[in-house]
């Protein structure tokens, strides 16, 4: 992902965001990888989260918790 109107990191915000609403695993930790590469927090992911799951509803929840766990395992390798 290149820079333009919207930096890196918001590119990977709104792309993890996006494979929650569409519930792609492999997505997921592609972009919780990705987030984190280009300077996002877990705070800052979970907010992009949270857009989804408003938008798509309950079911993508689940999809939440594995970003976690991605998150959880990236950080303490």
């Amino acid at each position: 992902m290149c820079a333009g109107a919207l930096t890196k990191r918001e590119k990977a915000l709104i792309a993890l965001a996006v494979a929650h609403a569409v519930q792609c695993p492999y997505c997921i930790d592609a972009y919780a990888q990705s987030c984190l590469e280009n300077g996002a927090n877990e705070e800052q992911m979970m907010e992009a989260v949270h857009v989804a799951f408003a938008i798509r509803g309950g079911a993508s929840l689940v999809y939440g918790v594995q970003m976690k766990n991605v998150i959880k395992d990236l950080l303490l390798n």
